[in-house]
């Protein structure tokens, strides 16, 4: 694999974790986490890409909403 090949896969994957990781903190914010976790569920999936999408979308969206939310 030539070295100009290499960099545009590397950008590229490296551009799908931090997209991937920016949707997941988009859709836990949508849902109303509180922030810290919100930070949390985007870096995991930034850093576990792949898996950290997997485990949001089987746990983490099924979480319910901040409690101090609830009231509003």
């Amino acid at each position: 694999m030539s070295q100009k090949v290499a960099l545009i896969v590397t950008w590229l994957l490296l551009g799908l974790m931090v997209g991937n990781g920016l949707w997941v903190a988009w859709d836990a914010h949508r849902r109303g986490k509180p922030l810290g976790e919100v930070i949390a569920w985007g870096l995991f999936s930034i850093a576990f890409f792949g898996i950290g999408l997997a485990l949001y979308l089987i746990w983490g969206r099924h979480l319910p909403p901040d409690a101090s939310k609830r009231g509003k």
